[in-house]
């Protein structure tokens, strides 16, 4: 009976695990597009196409989450794990928890906005690299760049390029905010998540060692 309950708490603290990472993904996004100095490459997706519709940020992130999912299924007809599913709609849900209830303060000069924006995209890494390091299904742009890659014989990392060059040019023609913030995130947000992907690993594999122990 312990051994149970002790299972169950594991699993518990997982997902919340799993959930936070995804707050935090949704609170890094929504730093930088208050510092208002460039936002990364799917925001600006995001905001080009929120511009021409009467839909929240965060309800289109939600929507292009859950199309992105789709996509992927299409192309390989393997079913999306659950977590898959809670990223695509909870990214969304807690961006337009932050960004409609102005949780966030609106900061005056350059370089508290810098500051900021650099914050936000350290955020976005930690958050990206706590839902990863869980386990509980890619994200929807991970697990279409996996099938994309699959079916055209190409390397992840240049399907990945070539989806976020896609999403970039497609926002900014929409309107989206592409400024030196895009650019820096570009460059950041890869060794922000390899350095909290590591982090998090340890800790994950903590847990899964103390229901070894259990066993």
């Amino acid at each position: 009976m312990q051994a149970v309950w002790i299972q169950s708490l594991r699993i518990s603290l997982k997902w919340a695990l799993f959930m936070g990472g995804l707050f935090l993904l949704a609170l890094g996004s929504s730093m930088m597009i208050t510092a208002d100095l460039g936002v990364s490459t799917w925001d600006v997706l995001h905001l080009g196409l929120a511009r021409h519709t009467p839909l929240s940020v965060g309800t289109i992130i939600l929507l292009v989450g859950l199309l992105l999912v789709l996509c992927k299924y299409i192309l390989d007809r393997i079913r999306p794990q659950f977590g898959t599913l809670v990223n695509a709609v909870f990214v969304g849900v807690f961006m337009n928890l932050i960004l409609d209830h102005h949780l966030l303060p609106t900061l005056d000069g350059t370089a508290l906005n810098i500051a900021w924006l650099v914050l936000g995209i350290f955020v976005i890494g930690m958050g990206a690299g706590l839902y990863v390091a869980i386990g509980y299904g890619a994200g929807p742009r991970d697990g279409l760049t996996l099938a994309l890659a699959d079916r055209f014989n190409t390397s992840v990392r240049m399907m990945r390029t070539w989806m976020e060059l896609s999403a970039c040019l497609i926002g900014w023609v929409l309107g989206g905010p592409v400024f030196f913030g895009t650019v820096l995130s570009i460059f950041l947000i890869g060794p922000f998540f390899q350095f909290w992907l590591e982090q998090f690993r340890r800790l994950v594999s903590v847990i899964d060692r103390a229901k070894a122990d259990i066993a």
